[in-house]
């Protein structure tokens, strides 16, 4: 199960001293730039969890240029002209012979053709542009420097760049972060634009659930960039420019549209001093708008079936709307009660009761930004017609808006909720990870302390008025998959 509140909320004073609540905790940064930057001080140990995020994800681009958002977290790992360079010189003349060449074959593929010789020829400058810098040297710094958890991730919504190190590394930190938000290199771009061809071909084309999902999107949303998927589609990868990507860039990664945020062993003080210096001295940049669409309203239901070789699904969903609405709240509550251990409603009936499921998962996607959908996945027991198992989940459904959840089931939810949360934000890169989502998408992290109490004031009447108004055929989609 995947829950907003799951991914960012807050209940516990465990990890604060008895007499500071998290808002008390939580030191909000503004650079004269534009960039919020939230600190809380946790000297329970002498290292920091640090967080860049920018708003920017696979909702932001445009069609045609699917997967430019997640191929750019690819690019950020490639250095600097200071970090990794052997000999910087010679790299930009070659680098801009790679864009030109691999420019023009990205234009061929658009216009469905190809030129062999031109290809090989990028192959060879690719090769011998590898003699000229360390791939490996930003990784490698922090490892040095007693780094863990370096990762970074791209959704529809944002780009999140992350990593733990020993408190006495924080100005190395933010000084290597502040240049790569300033002078990325786009390295190795159409060596990458592969790697992230094969990550669709693995996690899409080749994959029974990652194919459902994208045949999901693109039937249930007709005109929100929430149809296509982040990793982006495989015509789009093969045609996309160096220039594309770095328009992309200096488009979205400027610091009035970032957020950063600092968990640990470190003193608000020092952490201003240092932001003013790196990431402080970034330009003033207006915060792009976000996408313009409208997505018409659904008035039937729709309804699709893949042939694949694999085990028979079947994915429900219905239409919703994103937080902060009082309804998305109600939904986290409606998610608890359908699918929750062995006690949640559609686990009981279908799983356990009934069997005529092996599994079955209730999550919100896309993504959060925008309207997004509330799904069912069902893997129905061999042999079990899908007619079966739709009636079973909509006869649930019904029953939740017909009858409402029990008092004794509301409280389960709220404290499934607080175990939940207590365990979610123990670390200092949970906490980290918790209030720079609310701050990036919503633009507050107090959401991470509004919506526990919301949720506790939740009713059995609204729970069974948000199922009335939402589960209705008209508001829903359906994709099954079958064997050839």
């Amino acid at each position: 199960m995947t829950r907003w509140w799951l991914a960012c909320l807050v209940v516990s004073t465990a990890a604060f001293a008895a007499d500071t609540s998290l808002a008390d905790s939580v030191h909000e940064v503004a650079l004269p730039n534009g960039m919020t930057w939230l600190v809380v001080e946790r000297p329970d140990a002498p290292v920091f969890t640090g967080f860049v995020r920018v708003r920017v994800g696979g909702a932001d681009e445009v069609s045609g240029q699917t997967g430019l958002a997640h191929l750019f977290e690819h690019m950020a790992f490639k250095g600097t002209p200071r970090l990794g360079a052997k000999d910087w010189a010679a790299e930009q003349v070659l680098l801009q012979k790679i864009e030109t060449i691999g420019d023009r074959l990205a234009e061929l593929s658009r216009q469905g053709k190809r030129d062999d010789a031109l290809a090989k020829e990028l192959a060879a400058l690719q090769k011998q542009h590898g003699a000229l810098f360390d791939e490996n040297a930003l990784a490698r710094l922090y490892q040095e420097n007693g780094g863990v958890g370096l990762n970074a991730t791209t959704d529809k919504d944002m780009t999140s760049y992350f990593v733990s190190l020993p408190k006495n590394r924080l100005e190395l930190w933010l000084t290597v972060e502040a240049q790569r938000f300033a002078a990325p290199l786009l390295r190795d771009f159409y060596t990458e634009r592969s790697v992230v061809q094969e990550e669709r071909l693995r996690s899409i084309e080749t994959n029974p659930s990652g194919a459902m999902y994208e045949e999901l999107m693109q039937l249930a949303f007709v005109s929100s960039p929430y149809r296509w998927p982040t990793v982006g589609y495989a015509g789009d990868l093969a045609a996309m420019k160096q220039a594309e990507a770095r328009q992309f860039f200096d488009r979205h990664y400027v610091a009035s549209n970032a957020v950063g945020c600092i968990v640990g062993d470190v003193k608000v003080d020092e952490v201003k001093r240092l932001l003013e210096k790196t990431f402080g001295a970034l330009p003033l940049a207006p915060r792009p708008s976000g996408p313009v669409f409208t997505e018409p309203p659904s008035r039937a239901q729709r309804r699709s079936q893949l042939t694949f070789d694999a085990a028979p699904r079947i994915y429900f969903a219905f239409h919703k709307p994103a937080p902060p609405a009082h309804d998305d709240a109600i939904f986290d509550v409606m998610d608890v009660l359908l699918s929750d251990g062995t006690t949640g409603r559609l686990q009981k009936r279908l799983v356990f009761d009934d069997r005529l499921a092996q599994s079955v998962g209730v999550f919100t996607g896309p993504g959060i930004r925008l309207d997004n959908l509330f799904i069912i996945a069902v893997t129905p027991i061999a042999g079990v017609p899908f007619e079966k198992l739709e009636a079973a989940v909509m006869e649930e459904l019904t029953k939740l808006a017909t009858e409402g959840p029990s008092d004794r089931e509301l409280q389960k939810v709220r404290n499934r909720v607080s175990a939940d949360l207590a365990r979610a934000i123990d670390s200092n890169s949970g906490l980290a990870s918790a209030l720079s989502r609310a701050q990036t998408i919503l633009g507050t992290w107090r959401y991470v302390i509004d919506l526990p109490k919301e949720i506790d004031g939740i009713t059995a009447a609204e729970v069974q008025g948000a199922a009335r108004k939402y589960f209705v055929k008209e508001n829903s989609v359906v994709v099954t998959m079958v064997r050839p």
